[in-house]
């Protein structure tokens, strides 16, 4: 087993985006048009997206209304600085309900030759989270 990658700074930074309801957004500037998602699990926003324009709002856009206050993510951990980056991180949010939302997160993901756009996203939620919320307050 190799020895844990160091990560850069400006690889920390742009992770960093995700832990602030403000720069959520800004993370997600970091995608590629035409980046591959693809969302794990057995819920309602599993599958795959083609697009920046696709993903967001297919899954966060349909979360995100649910809460109250926005969605932010705690990150745990951030592996790797080379082509791929591992993040694992808890969601933390609140639903409209008052009932948190805290989803579990890895993603695996794949930047390009320069290293500062994502071009491929393998995301892992935790499914009875998401269908939670999704059941209890997407409109239908």
């Amino acid at each position: 087993m190799e020895a844990p990658q160091e990560v850069s700074a400006s690889r920390r930074d742009l992770f960093a985006l995700l832990e602030d309801v403000d720069t959520v957004d800004e993370f997600f500037a970091h995608l590629a048009d035409d980046v591959r998602w693809t969302l794990h699990g057995r819920h309602p926003l599993a599958g795959q997206y083609r697009s920046r324009a696709e993903f967001i709002p297919a899954t966060i856009g349909q979360v995100r209304p649910l809460l109250s206050g926005g969605l932010r993510f705690d990150i745990k951990a951030l592996h790797g600085d080379g082509p791929v980056s591992v993040v694992e991180m808890q969601g933390v949010g609140v639903a409209l309900d008052g009932v948190p939302y805290d989803p579990f997160y890895v993603w695996v993901c794949h930047f390009d030759s320069q290293g500062d756009t994502i071009v491929a996203v393998d995301a892992y939620i935790d499914s009875v989270v998401v269908a939670d919320i999704l059941n209890r307050l997407a409109p239908r």
